[in-house]
């Protein structure tokens, strides 16, 4: 019953289909000074877009900006406003602006006919302001237009601020004396500057930490800089907001009185016909009289009233009437309506995901009844993938590319789920680092890159979105990243991270992705300046031969393979301080048995892949031997035999569980260091050191990889791992 449910209730949602016409909808959301944005900017397509990015890097924060602009629903004012609304970068957030603001692209000629949007149209002459100013302006042209609101100090600090410019003293003192009292609310349109770029900002609001603010008086020709003033009521009419929230307790807000249904009701009152209503007055009527006239309540009725006449005698005493007095009103009755599954007692006996599910229809329904706002209609959904599984998630993403051509969805996610379904092209990541949040645009010039650096014919974008499945698209939320070639560096990898240094790949944010080839050119470019800013490690391998010339398992162009790859991957990322490539040798199986200590776990794996004693005796005799090219050619033939991952799957099963020391391969520790750059700190470092290592007193950096250090020789690759960790984090 449950999944016809769900049925239904996906269907209520995917019943209304998108057709992306050519409409006006929001191309950029501009963020300066708001909480954990310092300079912002989103980039949106007509309809479903995502936002992206890891617990508490401020994709809530983004949404919020949107709603104090353009939801009407959403009251936010001089009150409201707060210091911790301001960046959390600055040493005093006194005196600095906050500009939140909203651009619009595909103004079609009917709808710039409407004064609120002809209103909002960049098309104005700027000529004069640009000659003045000497400033950059925004994007201008004929369908596009903006929105902002503006959060400043008064014209009177202001004032007062630029006679201070230049006395330190002075300056600081009147800074301090700002007050949010002091901030007025300005909404304006047609403005011709990027608040977002630094430049900009300084020229027009002023260097505030190096005690300069310019001249109010001087309006900075306001009109043809930051804009026209603007009744934000106006644009609001026609273009409706509408918030699904992620903190959803779905039983406690149906119990409200303004829950969805409410709404509902209170929008389709008017269509209902004037019969049915006078017939549900008459009958409420009814059932007031019949409620009121039951003996055992007039009974009371007349007892209250003798014992008002007892205490305040006749002349004092008022006569009540105990009388029910349900209203007629719909809206009133609308707090009586239950919504219920068929075949169960209630809401309350669905799933947190169901009534989630559910809870979304119900705001979708609510929003196509109550949104007459022929312009713009704006979605914000926050983690709709709270409480609802994997299948469901992604049926719910492509099926909410809802409505008509007049309709945007914006929602964000973390999960991994939910971004296999999305388009790069209309993706958002949010990277909070220190209290900043950055956003980064993972199709920023990704063609091109794959026109010019690749010599593609095909649409690199299109190409990474078929190729990011759940798994792979975890680099979209990492703190790092390690491109691998097969299985078994995916496999043994994270068990030799968590074994040797006593910390999981998965703590510290660092994706493992096996790209299952040596294709790393495709995905590697993800990671740049101008694209997802995250450290990418590329491991491969030069393919070396490690095995006699007769043998079966000698490839002969392998090694040419090897060297053009290389080659290729050092063009490609050479400029790139984002990607880097670690080579090896020869293969992982090889590379990793190199180390003496984890000849072992190969042999170990022997007795669990055979039976009979003699084969688990003859091919540890192989193992043991000490040339090493035939000894290559057994673990090769082990691979071969068994493959690679049911292999590696055994030798991983073996590192966990041994008590021998375990070595990992100098290359893959050197990759790790990469990508971990942004995870790991001293303390983090230390931590990981103790974890390891008991040792009485608890051992710092210093101690454990010092000139007289034992641990060099008792644990190799963690000294290697912190040494280098120390040289990198110093430099």
């Amino acid at each position: 019953m449950l999944e016809s449910f769900s049925s239904d209730i996906i269907g209520i949602i995917g019943g209304i289909t998108s057709t992306n016409g050519d409409k006006m909808y929001l191309s950029r959301l501009k963020i300066t000074n708001f909480r954990n944005y310092r300079f912002s900017t989103f980039d949106f397509k007509n309809g479903v877009n995502t936002i992206i990015g890891e617990n508490d890097s401020g994709k809530s924060n983004a949404l919020t900006a949107l709603r104090i602009l353009l939801d009407d629903r959403f009251y936010y004012s001089p009150k409201n406003l707060k210091d911790s609304d301001f960046n959390r970068s600055f040493d005093s957030w006194k005196g600095h602006w906050i500009i939140i603001t909203a651009e619009f692209e595909g103004m079609t000629p009917e709808e710039s006919k409407r004064e609120a949007i002809a209103s909002i149209s960049q098309k104005v002459d700027v000529e004069e302001s640009l000659e003045n100013l000497n400033f950059q302006m925004s994007s201008i042209s004929t369908n596009t237009g903006s929105v902002s609101v503006i959060i400043r100090p008064n014209d009177k600090k202001r004032k007062e601020l630029f006679a201070a410019s230049g006395n330190k003293d002075k300056f600081n003192f009147i800074r301090q004396s700002i007050s949010l009292v002091d901030y007025e609310f300005l909404y304006r349109s047609k403005s011709i500057v990027n608040f977002s770029d630094e430049s900009i900002y300084n020229k027009i609001v002023g260097d505030l930490e190096n005690y300069d603010a310019p001249d109010p008086d001087e309006k900075q020709n306001e009109d043809g800089v930051i804009g026209i003033k603007l009744d934000i009521k106006d644009v609001t009419n026609l273009i409706s907001v509408i918030f699904i929230d992620a903190l959803r307790d779905v039983l406690l807000l149906m119990s409200k009185g303004n829950n969805p249904i409410k709404t509902i009701v209170q929008t389709i009152e008017s269509h209902i016909s004037e019969d049915n209503i006078l017939e549900v007055h008459e009958k409420i009527r009814e059932l007031n009289a019949s409620i009121s006239g039951i003996t055992e309540l007039r009974n009371i009725q007349g007892e209250l009233n003798n014992k008002l006449v007892d205490i305040l005698g006749l002349v004092y005493s008022p006569e009540l009437s105990l009388s029910s007095n349900i209203s007629d009103e719909l809206t009133s009755l609308s707090k009586f309506l239950n919504l219920n599954p068929e075949n169960e007692e209630g809401l309350n006996s669905l799933g947190l995901g169901h009534l989630n599910m559910i809870f979304i229809a119900l705001k979708i329904v609510e929003y196509n009844i109550s949104s007459s706002r022929e312009v713009l209609n704006i979605m914000l959904v926050e983690e709709p993938e709270a409480h609802i599984h994997h299948h469901i998630q992604k049926t719910l993403f492509r099926n909410l590319g809802i409505h008509d051509d007049s309709t945007q969805v914006i929602m964000t996610t973390h999960s991994p789920n939910i971004a296999e379904v999305s388009e790069i092209s209309r993706m958002n990541i949010v990277k909070g680092s220190n209290n900043i949040s950055s956003v980064m645009k993972p199709f920023c010039g990704l063609n091109q890159f794959g026109t010019e650096q690749l010599n593609l014919k095909l649409d690199l974008t299109s190409a990474i979105e078929r190729y990011l499945d759940t798994k792979r698209s975890a680099l979209l939320f990492s703190k790092g990243v390690m491109l691998v070639e097969g299985d078994a560096e995916e496999i043994i990898i994270p068990t030799l991270v968590k074994k040797v240094l006593g910390i999981s790949l998965d703590e510290i944010g660092v994706s493992l992705i096996n790209i299952g080839s040596t294709s790393f050119e495709y995905i590697a470019p993800l990671f740049s300046e101008e694209r997802i800013q995250r450290y990418c490690a590329i491991i491969t391998y030069l393919d070396k031969q490690a095995v006699p010339e007769d043998s079966v398992l000698y490839k002969k162009n392998a090694e040419d393979n090897g060297k053009s790859r290389k080659e290729k991957l050092e063009r490609l990322f050479e400029n790139n301080l984002w990607v880097h490539t670690f080579l090896a040798d020869t293969t992982f199986e090889i590379e990793f048995s190199n180390c003496e200590t984890n000849i072992t776990l190969y042999k170990e794996a022997v007795s669990e892949l055979y039976v009979n004693q003699a084969s688990i005796d003859n091919w540890k005799g192989e193992l043991s031997q000490e040339v090493c090219d035939k000894r290559n050619e057994v673990i090769l033939k082990l691979a071969d035999k068994f493959g690679k991952g049911w292999l590696s799957l055994i030798v991983s099963k073996i590192i966990f569980s041994t008590n021998d020391r375990v070595c990992i391969p100098s290359y893959i520790i050197d990759a790790l260091l990469f990508a971990s750059q942004e995870s790991l700190s001293p303390k983090i470092i230390e931590n990981m050191i103790n974890g390891v290592v008991e040792s009485e007193p608890v051992l710092n950096i210093e101690d454990f990889i010092g000139t007289d250090s034992k641990y060099k020789n008792t644990h190799p690759s963690m000294f290697e791992f912190v040494k280098k960790w120390k040289d990198r984090y110093e430099k």
